[in-house]
């Protein structure tokens, strides 16, 4: 609708690294995604209109 935004991403990666495979197996990195797509949401819909003339998807 007019007052709401829907942010979905697919992020295909394979960890590398002890770090990398650790967070990822504790969901930090999961974690990070979903604040970042909350907080991008929150940014959007505060502006009350819309940024530019771009409408599309990004493959």
């Amino acid at each position: 609708n007019d007052t709401e935004t829907r942010v979905t991403v697919q992020l295909d990666w394979e960890p590398e690294g002890l770090r990398e495979k650790l967070g990822a197996a504790f969901g930090v990195d999961d974690h990070a995604v979903r604040k970042d797509l909350r907080n991008f949401k929150e940014f959007i819909e505060a502006r009350g209109g819309e940024t530019g003339s771009w409408r599309g998807d990004v493959d």
